[in-house]
């Protein structure tokens, strides 16, 4: 099956490149199309019931979203990748942020990498693993190394 949108996951870690690489490997139709979506969680207050985002008191959060945006390049440019978009997401889980952008772009195909969890970290789950069961498409989970 050739795949036409593939959407590329990434935490921007030191071992997206691995990531990166796979999701390369899945462009090979002329007419298919990269989205790279990186999803930074909201600092949120909770008070009760309610859940409420904390405001920033300065361009802190601007100056990360750009951050992030510039590694997101360099990563692109190191496998000489053209993204036909490169999208940082706010969300209040990364989860959450990865299911709404693709209910919003509709990949055929989740390039995402998952790393081994020990100890506390296996407690928590991964964000692959949370993503499954609210897609409606395929994904390529990229097994990575280093046990988080």
């Amino acid at each position: 099956m050739r795949y036409k949108k593939v959407l590329l996951v990434t935490d921007l870690r030191e071992d997206s490149d691995i990531v990166a690489s796979r999701a390369k490997c899945m462009l090979d139709s002329p007419d298919a199309k990269l989205r790279v979506l990186h999803v930074m969680e909201e600092t949120v207050l909770t008070a009760g019931y309610e859940i409420v985002p904390i405001i920033p008191l300065n361009n802190n959060e601007d100056e990360i979203i750009s951050g992030a945006r510039a590694k997101m390049q360099e990563l692109l440019a190191r496998h000489n990748i053209i993204a036909d978009d490169a999208h940082v997401e706010t969300a209040l889980s990364t989860r959450r942020g990865i299911l709404d952008y693709c209910n919003k772009t509709k990949p055929d195909l989740i390039v995402i990498g998952r790393h081994v969890r020990t100890g506390l970290a296996s407690l928590l789950g991964a964000t692959a693993d949370d993503i499954l069961p609210g897609v409606n498409c395929d994904v390529l989970v990229v097994k990575l190394g280093e046990p988080v």
